[in-house]
């Protein structure tokens, strides 16, 4: 069990010291604290002095949690390809249970937690651009601001290990004072990188490959398939996170925000859907699928929005989501709530069909555990499930990597919320990969299904600083 401590940090320290000596192992000493309102972004920029390459930040579609990690303190990675969700319980769990945290409260998302993604396929060949990424790649920070509502708390993660330097707790909790001290003062403006140009790859192929699905698709075997595609931009200068990450936070609000470095690479995103949401026993989930695009005014916007939603394709491919999600969540719960019919979820370039998923999760159940069974949602991947990964790894001839993979987080309570990484692209020095896909079912055509792909674009090329046009 993780024990908790109420007393001073001096105190937990020696406590931490103690136990790494007698179990001749690194012991995690976690302090949380709460602190004076801190913007994120603030925090996030102010990072870049001492953990470039080594930040991530999170913000959630409802506004009501943000987090920011600066550093790395510990990582959880995983090259598994069957047992990768299995591996990072076990080790996480193992990691924490010995762990001296200091808190007054269990403050959601404080303490001992893990930030990162898992990649969409761990069975199909893997592309040099993802070098960075494993098949499941989580991040402990050292230093971590968690926004919840109108209260703040920063933790600090330090590895205490069997022969201890104390000067090196001093030097952190230095390190510490003065990031606090420069995010309240820091009102960064991200630099525009110079130069653009956009690279559509292989459009011809992807269509054909639309048809190619289409044909199979007839034939009965399958419902449907989610095939995606890439674009490139290349800049004449590199391209940043914080140039990025300021740009999606004003232009895409109602969306869940994250942007993950690792080394030269930083994946990053404005998603509108939901995996699953677990707090304490309630679990939240999102059922989207189904899309079109908003109008150029209010009465043209609702007309859209009315088609879709009696869209006979639409629907279908949004009952496959429905049916599938309440397949994977009834065995985890005592109670599950689905409505009967999808609403509208209205963003700023397109508006999906979407129904929200409440359940109350069973004992023993884990995040993780439902990570697991609900990952790839027909949404991302198809009907049945593994019938159309293996066409999608036949069809698309790339590496999905991170994209419509789950990317979140879990902290040492068993919360945590994962998020499926759509309007995400990857970003490597001077260059940007974005991804977009779409459902395709027996019916689909492919210019049509082409010019969805380009609308879903949209926010990561705007973000990016230009459009779609360009």
């Amino acid at each position: 069990m993780v024990t908790i401590h109420k007393t001073k940090i001096e105190k937990a320290y020696d406590t931490a010291k103690l136990k790494a000596k007698q179990f001749h192992h690194p012991v995690l000493l976690s302090v949380v604290e709460a602190i004076d309102t801190i913007d994120p972004l603030s925090f996030y920029y102010e990072g870049s002095s001492f953990f470039n390459g080594e930040r991530f930040l999170w913000k959630d579609r409802d506004h009501t949690i943000s987090i920011v990690g600066l550093g790395s303190t510990h990582f959880v990675s995983t090259d598994e390809k069957t047992e990768r969700f299995f591996t990072v319980e076990n080790e996480w769990k193992r990691f924490i249970e010995k762990a001296v945290i200091v808190s007054q409260e269990k403050w959601t998302g404080t303490g001992p937690l893990l930030f990162g993604g898992f990649r969409f396929d761990p069975l199909n060949k893997e592309g040099s651009e993802w070098k960075h990424f494993t098949n499941g790649t989580l991040q402990l920070p050292v230093f971590m601001l968690t926004k919840v509502g109108n209260e703040n708390y920063l933790t600090t993660n330090y590895l205490c290990h069997p022969e201890e330097e104390e000067d090196s707790y001093s030097a952190l909790m230095d390190l510490r004072n003065k990031l606090l001290s420069n995010a309240k003062m820091t009102s960064a403006s991200p630099v525009q990188p110079n130069g653009r140009s956009v690279k559509d790859i292989n459009p011809t192929e992807w269509k054909q490959s639309v048809q190619n699905v289409v044909n199979q698709l007839k034939q009965g075997e399958m419902n449907k398939v989610v095939l995606a595609r890439r674009c490139k931009v290349s800049f004449d200068t590199p391209i940043t996170s914080d140039f990025v990450l300021d740009n999606l936070w004003k232009q895409q609000p109602d969306s869940f925000i994250f942007s993950y470095e690792r080394k030269e690479s930083c994946f990053i995103g404005a998603t509108p859907e939901r995996l699953v949401k677990k707090m304490g026993k309630e679990i939240l989930s999102t059922c989207l699928a189904g899309s079109i695009s908003r109008g150029h005014n209010l009465l043209e916007d609702e007309k859209l929005g009315e088609e879709l939603l009696h869209d006979e394709k639409n629907r279908y491919e949004h009952q496959l989501v429905v049916d599938s999600i309440r397949q994977g969540l009834e065995p985890y719960c005592e109670e599950l709530s689905i409505p009967s019919t999808p609403q509208l979820m209205k963003l700023k370039d397109i508006q999906h069909l979407y129904t929200p998923v409440i359940g109350e999760a069973s004992e023993h159940t884990t995040l993780l555990n439902l990570v697991e069974k609900l990952h790839p949602t027909p949404a991302l991947g198809g009907v049945p499930r593994d019938k159309a990964l293996y066409v999608i790894r036949k069809e698309e001839e790339m590496d999905r990597g991170l994209y419509a993979g789950p990317v979140g987080w879990l902290d040492a309570y068993g919360n945590g919320e994962f998020a499926v990484a759509l309007r995400s692209g990857l970003l490597q020095e001077n260059n940007a990969y974005l991804y977009a896909g779409c459902g395709i079912v027996a019916d689909s055509q492919p210019e049509s299904e082409y010019k969805e792909t380009q609308m879903k674009f949209r926010p990561m090329l705007r973000a990016l600083g230009g459009n779609i046009h360009d």
